[in-house]
């Protein structure tokens, strides 16, 4: 169970949180509830409910692939008791499955689009009309995959810059109606997620064959060694959780915020350094790490 947050003066308003279960999205969902906003937290089983319910923070069955449970969600909110506006939606929930794009198999790059993307747009169409009435906020949460994709990362990071993407063209959209929309770029954060990442890219190349082995197995193996190495010294998941709810209750919020200082170097060289010499740059971290 969630330590009970030391909360401040009761907003009298709703933020949904979904994937907050574990990691960033209890972390924001903890430091929401702290702030004195009534959290809706999406979990998928009724452990993970009990887990996370304290103070301000009311679970809510939420896989946000399946239609049913984010129109209970609206219906929640519709039928509020203390009629409190929905304040913001902060979009966390997502998966990591990486492989080369060649060995991946099609099934896991649908699951990944359709929980990383399909999910959040899904959720966004029901509360739309709540947050136009609050003028509230949509938080989107990316990756610095989003514009700067590591290899074996293509399928994760072409969700996470599908959802860039999204929320660039939502926020011109609804922006005269009042609604602000903020993307978060995650570098490497200290989550189960970003743990298992790794034990199932191996895993997965276990299973390919003798010729994509000799393609593609001495880079698997130094991607994932990096990332295992790199999450020892990763932003935690608290500290994530900060800032995303700053981001999400500031008065002026940017466009775009970075999270971790992985974020904050890499996005501006994919940003402006030619394609080739960001490619030698990677390619010359990953022999580094394999020597």
């Amino acid at each position: 169970m969630l330590p009970a947050p030391a909360q401040k003066k009761q907003k009298n308003e709703l933020i949904v949180v979904s994937g907050a279960s574990t990691g960033i999205g209890a972390a924001t969902a903890l430091e929401l509830a702290s702030m004195g906003y009534h959290v809706l937290a999406g979990v998928r089983t009724d452990s993970e409910a009990d887990a996370v319910r304290t103070g301000n923070i009311e679970p809510v069955t939420l896989d946000i692939t399946v239609p049913e449970h984010i129109e209970a969600l609206a219906r929640r909110i519709a039928d509020d008791r203390e009629q409190r506006p929905l304040r913001a939606l902060v979009n966390n929930a997502g998966i990591e499955v990486n492989a080369p794009v060649e060995v991946l198999p099609l099934s896991l790059w649908r699951e990944q689009f359709e929980t990383n993307l399909f999910g959040h747009i899904a959720v966004i169409q029901q509360l739309l009309p709540f947050l136009r009435r609050s003028r509230g906020r949509i938080v989107n949460i990316s990756s610095v995959g989003g514009e700067a994709a590591l290899p074996i990362f293509g399928a994760y990071a072409g969700t996470k810059s599908a959802l860039e993407a999204a929320s660039d063209s939502l926020r011109r959209e609804v922006a005269r109606q009042g609604v602000q929309v903020v993307v978060v770029q995650p570098g490497g954060v200290k989550t189960d997620m970003a743990a298992h990442s790794g034990s199932i890219s191996l895993r997965l190349a276990d299973g390919m064959s003798t010729e994509q082995q000799h393609l593609y197995g001495d880079l698997i193996e130094t991607t994932v060694a990096r990332n295992t190495a790199f999450l020892e010294r990763a932003v935690t998941a608290e500290k994530a959780g900060k800032a995303i709810a700053k981001a999400t209750t500031t008065t002026r919020p940017r466009t775009r915020y970075t999270l971790g200082k992985d974020a904050a170097f890499v996005i501006p060289l994919a940003r402006h350094l030619p394609d080739r010499l960001m490619d030698r740059i990677l390619a010359a971290s990953h022999r580094s790490r394999s020597r």
